[in-house]
């Protein structure tokens, strides 16, 4: 709990969306550390992964928007040199906002400072693309134009789609 309140607290200074803490408390009694952690409601969101079990249902305007905001939130915790170290569906959660969607972070206990550089960027997007087999090739790169700001058909973001396709497949051949 110390952990995830400390890197809440870290998100919140560095301007990545992420749950928001409400109270922590930790105290030794008879030589344990006990500690308490309580956030704010998630209230009006929805997880990634619930949004990708209904993926079917959704309208193209919102598979795009869904993309661009889960592309933004990576773009912006990596730009702060940041890696969640877990960013799997689960972890992302979604609200629908005018014609978009916000996108904000769970689970902050395996965050940690990006040290190096490309290789810890593909290793933390990689679970999200992996964990995400509804996204048709476009959509992969349309997330991946949003989180490098280029066109779908820039070589940066075939570079990344290449990257990560290379890493999805040493991972699934183990």
């Amino acid at each position: 709990f110390a952990r995830e309140f400390r890197n809440i607290s870290r998100y919140q200074r560095m301007g990545i969306p992420a749950l928001q803490a409400v109270f922590f408390g930790e105290r030794k009694v008879a030589g344990e550390v006990r500690a308490i952690l309580l956030t704010r409601a998630l209230d009006g969101w929805d997880d990634l992964d619930s949004l990708l079990q209904r993926w079917a249902d959704l309208s193209a305007a919102q598979h795009s928007a869904i993309l661009q905001a889960c592309g933004q939130l990576a773009r912006r915790l990596h730009g702060v040199r940041q890696v969640h170290g877990c960013f799997y569906p689960k972890h992302i959660f979604l609200r629908a906002s005018g014609d978009g969607y916000e996108a904000q972070l769970i689970d902050l206990e395996k965050t940690r400072p990006l040290l190096f550089g490309q290789r810890d960027r593909t290793k933390d997007l990689e679970p999200l693309v992996r964990r995400s087999p509804q996204w048709t090739p476009s959509q992969l790169r349309e997330l991946l134009a949003s989180y490098v700001e280029q066109p779908v058909d820039s070589p940066l973001v075939d570079s990344w789609l290449s990257r990560l396709t290379a890493r999805r497949s040493h991972k699934e051949t183990r």
